[in-house]
């Protein structure tokens, strides 16, 4: 979580004695069990007791105990009390936490009672607003930052409104600051950075969709990030699509439709299977997916790294990345290589199996087995929550499949939802052409 203001040791049950009551479905839980079958240094050093969990502040001083053996690591509800308890901990006597939209409405406003170090951790939802990082080193992160592995980042927007660039950094942050979790859309910016403009920064831009954002007007750069200035970002395992740039001017004059890269900057992009970017379905009239600028004899220069991206081919060719020399793309992937493996998703009334091909182009399948009769509707969404399909039929128990065609939409994701009884289920389908 990046958070290591708070020690927590855990003495949970250890493995060599029987089940102790009040612990869920009697389980040994590994995070906090002591494996240690005699002597327990932690038990003694404390004066620690089966069951509990304690919190230390940075002086090594107990802050809080309690039985962490009531809580289910796989509920929502006992993971979210967890994290928030862990962070508000955090709180007492170091940098804020602030809430949005408990503590407040806007995550601009949240920004603006910042403090260097805070964390602004943002609810799911849609939030209709630009906003400035101003000079603040600060994390605003959406829900992904507790960890919680079942949310994601499609839940929580920032949408832009076609105002400006949807997220400015631009006044000296360095790689403390976070941007993480996020669905950042129509921005539209008249020269840099629709979705995102970083401007003698240093940011972290972690696992963001950055999609359907526009640059330019009479020239432009950077329809999705536009990295200027003397800026050295991490770009790291971020969705960046369908963004452009162009306008109403007669020139060659647009660049970087996804990343536009100034001459004195230095981002890292990428690094690992991990940490690799999804970079595809942006157009500009040069440099479509990266466009890096530059000035004279490039002959003797320095690629800037950029291992284990995906794009729609590998290597990519140069009307997708300008100039090929000025990019260290080792070790890229081709998207199809991705292994979008969602799991089974089970219910009394059905389940939903992971649709196939995916990433696919224009066909997908769509997998579902039904246990008790009843209408049973499919809708499949865009990222904006516009439906593309939608079908309702009685249905049988039995195995069904659908296949949808999606060749008169563009390349992004899409979310395959099937409603039966009280159950609902959704997945990801990513749409490459």
């Amino acid at each position: 979580m990046g958070i290591s203001d708070v020690g927590i040791i855990g003495v949970g049950k250890d493995e060599f004695n029987g089940t102790l009551d009040g612990m869920i479905d009697g389980r040994i839980l590994p995070w906090v069990e002591d494996v240690e079958d005699d002597g327990y240094p932690v038990w003694q050093d404390y004066d620690a007791v089966q069951r509990s969990t304690y919190l230390l502040d940075r002086e090594g001083n107990l802050l809080y105990q309690f039985n962490i053996t009531t809580l289910d690591p796989d509920s929502p509800d006992d993971y979210t009390f967890f994290i928030n308890m862990i962070l508000d901990y955090r709180s007492n006597n170091g940098p804020s936490v602030i809430r949005v939209n408990d503590d407040y409405e806007t995550i601009q406003d949240a920004i603006d009672n910042a403090n260097n170090g805070d964390i602004i951790l943002v609810n799911p939802g849609t939030y209709n607003e630009q906003i400035n990082f101003l000079d603040k080193n600060i994390t605003v992160a959406s829900l992904l930052f507790t960890g919680y592995e079942n949310y994601d980042i499609g839940e929580t927007f920032i949408n832009g409104g076609s105002q400006g660039p949807v997220v400015t950094i631009n006044n000296g942050q360095n790689q403390s600051t976070l941007l993480l979790g996020f669905n950042i859309q129509n921005g539209n910016a008249t020269e840099f950075g629709g979705g995102i403009l970083i401007e003698d920064s240093s940011p972290t831009i972690d696992r963001n969709i950055i999609q359907n954002n526009h640059a330019g007007s009479c020239g432009g750069a950077g329809g999705g990030i536009a990295i200027i200035g003397n800026s050295y970002p991490h770009i790291f395992g971020n969705i960046i699509s369908n963004n452009s740039v162009s306008g109403d001017c007669d020139c060659d004059c647009y660049f970087g439709g996804g990343v536009y890269v100034d001459s004195p900057s230095w981002p890292i992009l990428g690094g690992s299977v991990t940490l690799g970017n999804i970079i595809f379905g942006n157009t500009s009239d040069s440099g479509k997916q990266l466009y890096r600028d530059h000035s004279g004899d490039t002959t003797l220069w320095t690629p800037i790294y950029a291992h284990h991206n995906y794009f729609q081919f590998c290597p990519p060719n140069i009307a997708d990345v300008y100039p090929l020399n000025g990019w260290d793309l080792e070790n890229c992937h081709m998207i199809t290589d991705l292994n979008i493996d969602s799991p089974n998703l089970v219910s009394e009334e059905f389940v939903l199996y992971p649709n196939y091909p995916n990433p696919f182009n224009p066909i997908t399948n769509i997998k579902f087995e039904i246990n008790v009769s009843g209408n049973v509707s499919i809708d499949i969404f865009n990222i904006r929550g516009e439906n593309m399909y939608n079908e309702t039929v009685p249905l049988n128990p039995g195995t069904y499949s659908r296949s949808w065609n999606a060749r008169n939409y563009s390349s992004g994701i899409y979310f395959i939802n099937i409603k039966s009884g009280k159950s609902s289920f959704t997945q990801k389908a990513l749409l490459v052409k």
